[in-house]
């Protein structure tokens, strides 16, 4: 563990290769956040801006405009970008730092793509404890973008302080489809490429959404706003909204809508930190009466699972 120690120190420190080396040691499986958060320590506060939406928004140029932004407000920016892997060799195209390529060469821009890995979310399964690394390595903003995949990605909602649900004109019947789920999360709906036809459309449709999804009086009242990822219009007014969110939510620490945020995070991360530890524990030597019920076909698998679920020895070592 000395060596975790000396890793967490020199991130902590701000050294870049040190936090690049210890997300690909979270992605191999060899560092484990719980174990190592004594060394962690106090992190300061971060905010997190989860960036999601249909494939083909621009969601990538747009997190290139706000990265500009954190820049000149003196803050450090850090990206965590979701890529889809294939589901035959696990790889993935990891391109996002060619499509943020004008902070290529800023040393206070830390930009990571991670391949999803299976997960179905949107998010990659390690996103919450690499921007818990990030933090720690003093990064204030934390971008965190999804995969694009559309309905499912709901995950972001647990990690990321303020979500941004980004649409294009052309997503009107997208709109439709989505509405059960990925519309409900967003704290600002943006409106990129505005500048082609359909966009006040969308404005209206999307004013009535969120006129219909607000929780209570008191609550945040979803803004739309309308940006250009191509010449970078309406992003520093949005970049502005981000920070007037923040706020709110941190005044109202004691409302349920704060509440239940960190309750779904922190549900999240025990579901996250519970299946890497079962899938430690199944990997490991089964037993062998557990081996040979497996090779009885007479026996169901629930049968299987109810013992292993009253077997001391085994939950032992999956809550150790």
């Amino acid at each position: 563990m000395t060596d975790r120690k000396a890793l967490i120190d020199k991130l902590k420190q701000g050294n870049a290769p040190a936090l690049a080396r210890a997300i690909t040691l979270l992605e191999e499986g060899e560092l484990d956040i719980p174990s190592v958060d004594q060394y962690i320590g106090a992190t300061g506060k971060a905010v997190r801006i989860g960036v999601t939406g249909p494939p083909g928004a621009g969601k990538s140029s747009l997190i290139d405009w706000l990265i500009k932004h954190i820049r000149n407000s003196g803050e450090m920016a850090g990206v965590l970008a979701t890529d889809p892997s294939s589901p035959f060799t696990g790889g993935a195209i990891l391109g996002d730092r060619i499509r943020m390529q004008h902070h290529f060469l800023d040393d206070k821009v830390f930009i990571r793509s991670l391949g999803s890995r299976g997960a179905q979310g949107g998010i990659s399964r390690i996103t919450r404890d690499a921007a818990h690394l990030m933090q720690a390595a003093g990064y204030r903003f934390i971008i965190l973008e999804t995969v694009g995949v559309g309905q499912t990605e709901l995950d972001i909602m647990n990690i990321a302080d303020t979500v941004l649900v980004v649409l294009v004109p052309e997503s009107g019947d997208f709109i439709q489809a989505m509405k059960a789920g990925l519309m409900e999360i967003a704290d600002i709906f943006v409106v990129n490429k505005s500048d082609r036809e359909g966009s006040k459309q969308l404005v209206n449709a999307l004013k009535l959404l969120a006129e219909t999804s607000q929780p209570g009086h008191d609550a945040w009242e979803i803004p739309i706003m309308l940006t250009n990822g191509l010449d970078g219009s309406g992003t520093s007014e949005l970049f502005q909204t981000i920070q007037k969110h923040i706020e709110f939510m941190e005044s109202h620490k004691e409302t349920a809508l704060f509440l239940r945020k960190r309750l779904h995070g922190l549900k999240q991360l025990i579901v996250e930190q519970l299946s890497v530890r079962i899938n430690s524990a199944v990997n490991a030597e089964v037993p062998e009466h557990y081996k040979k019920e497996l090779s009885d076909p007479s026996i169901s698998l629930y049968s299987i699972f109810n013992r292993i679920m009253h077997d001391r020895d085994f939950t032992a070592q999956i809550l150790k």
